[in-house]
């Protein structure tokens, strides 16, 4: 057996301080590649080839530290800034749900079981979220279609065998008596599919191309027609906004998403216009003195609410019967009716920052995959969340669209198991082979 020479003995010493694996093939090549660079110019100078090794090896350094200092660079990257924004959006939560508890104990019509019930989902969500954060998601990407078609089947088969609950039969029936509504879940797994599917495209050289044009309006138009049926023009219209947003990042195609969004807007006006109670709602929400008792009053309470709050608010526990859902919709809105605008605007602050370290995660991640699961993922999570932020001004449409990560409901299940998927890609940006500028390995010497 043929010994190792200085030069491959030395970058397995360096490798060996190196506990991503996956990166050694990466490290070994740019190493290779500097000492090749530093042996040629001490030859440039004289040294003879031998001599030359040895000085190219002295000048990168002591293998252990290079390689402790690339393990530093190539490790597990815990994302605190969103996992911190989680936190605080649970425990802001958790003191809703319990003020909302202490308002009914003087009111035994309403049963006060909202605080056991939402501390039971979030835990189940931390656990469903522990599991998305180590899992490796690269893998999921050959499933993007089984995830695509079963998103799709379980939107079909809540329509015919769902059970029927708040006007709507879209519900199943889970685990521990869990009730979940599979369409308003959905868009979750079916924006990670497309990601997946798009992500395929766009390295087969084959996403926006005019060949590839109808695959591509059949993939992006099977789960809005999926929506259409199943009726929930709410999460049609997140649907739709998250993922042309995301095709239109991957594709370049902004001209064709452009097209497909002014088509549903203009389809979405003509109905909303041509439907009497949804003209209303809108009409209500613009100006709610047309029809202060009636499609304008519960935008004119909403005013009402947030403005008798001042900056102290009503303190913890108080009574709030002038609008109904507080627990879930009107969560924001009774947070500020008890602890005042100061209170809202550190709700606002949590919410800016969760935003920001959303959108830094997306810069943080090379790999094109990853990034496009994280894009989909915070695009429906910051919708959710500014959207609860234009409903405090009462001049946005009222809809069931429930806070992340507060209002109560099974919904924080899967938000909680998003997040955690998004920071799992976090986490495994340094571990697996990138295209890492040579200044990666450099600046670690």
């Amino acid at each position: 057996m043929e010994s190792k020479s200085g030069l491959e003995q030395y970058l397995d010493n360096v490798c060996g301080e190196v506990k991503a694996k996956k990166m050694h093939a990466e490290i070994h090549s740019e190493l290779s590649s500097h000492l090749e660079d530093l042996m040629i110019e001490q030859e440039s100078l004289g040294a003879s080839q031998a001599e030359a090794e040895v000085l190219a090896i002295a000048q990168m350094g002591d293998p252990k530290a290079v390689g402790k200092d690339l393990h530093h660079i190539h490790k597990p990257r815990t994302p605190w800034g969103l996992l911190g924004a989680l936190l605080l959006f649970s425990a802001i939560g958790l003191l809703g749900m319990s003020s909302l508890e202490a308002s009914f104990m003087n009111n035994p019509r309403v049963p006060s079981s909202f605080l056991p019930k939402q501390f039971s989902f979030m835990l189940i969500g931390i656990a469903l979220m522990a599991a998305c954060y180590f899992i490796n998601f690269r893998r999921l990407q050959k499933l993007s279609w089984l995830l695509y078609i079963f998103s799709i089947a379980g939107i079909i088969a809540s329509l015919k065998w769902g059970l029927y609950a708040n006007g709507s039969r879209t519900y199943f029936l889970a685990f521990g008596g869990i009730v979940i509504n599979l369409v308003s879940y959905s868009p979750y797994i079916v924006l990670v599919a497309l990601a997946g599917i798009f992500s395929k495209f766009k390295a087969d050289g084959k996403l926006g191309t005019k060949r590839n044009l109808l695959p591509e309006l059949f993939i992006l138009l099977g789960p809005a027609a999926a929506y259409i049926i199943a009726g929930p023009i709410p999460v049609l219209l997140l649907y739709l906004v998250c993922s042309l947003i995301l095709y239109t990042w991957l594709s370049g195609a902004w001209l064709r998403s452009t097209l497909i969004g002014g088509f549903f807007l203009a389809a979405g006006l003509r109905y909303a216009w041509n439907n009497q109670q949804m003209r209303d709602r809108i009409l209500g929400a613009i100006n709610y003195n047309i029809n202060p008792e009636s499609s304008g009053f519960v935008y004119k309470t909403l005013n009402e609410v947030i403005a008798s709050a001042g900056w102290s608010g009503h303190g913890f526990g108080a009574e709030f019967e002038r609008l109904s859902y507080a627990y879930s919709d009107m969560l924001p809105a009774y947070l500020i009716y008890c602890f005042g605008w100061g209170g809202g605007l550190v709700l606002l602050g949590v919410v800016l920052w969760f935003m920001f370290k959303l959108f830094f995660s997306v810069h943080a991640v090379k790999d094109d995959y990853g990034k496009s699961v994280i894009i989909a993922l915070s695009l429906i999570l910051a919708m959710g969340l500014f959207y609860g932020l234009l409903v405090l001004s009462g001049k946005m449409i009222l809809t069931y669209l429930p806070f992340p990560f507060m209002s109560y409901g099974g919904h924080v299940i899967i938000e909680y198991a998003a997040l955690g998927l998004l920071m799992g890609i976090y986490r495994r940006k340094d571990l697996t082979p990138a295209e890492h500028e040579s200044r990666t390995i450099r600046g670690a010497l």
